[in-house]
């Protein structure tokens, strides 16, 4: 198998960072990204014909830390 492109290479390392960047993100951070790409990605499928549905979170409520009312 050939070696990989420099380019190809700092592409991937740069991906894995990111990775593992996300999965270092606390919970409430986590769940408001899923909710941010619900928001991208829900025209597009109501444009094909598909019932959408996006999580409703309360932004305020998403930021206070566990177990502050």
């Amino acid at each position: 198998m050939a070696a990989l492109s420099p380019e190809m290479a700092r592409l991937l390392a740069v991906k894995e960072l990111r990775r593992r960047k996300l999965a270092g993100l606390p919970f409430p951070e986590k769940v408001r990204a899923v909710v941010q790409l619900q928001r991208i990605v829900a025209p597009i499928l109501r444009a094909r014909g598909r019932q959408v549905r996006v999580w409703n979170i309360e932004e305020s409520a998403a930021r206070r830390p566990p177990g502050t009312p």
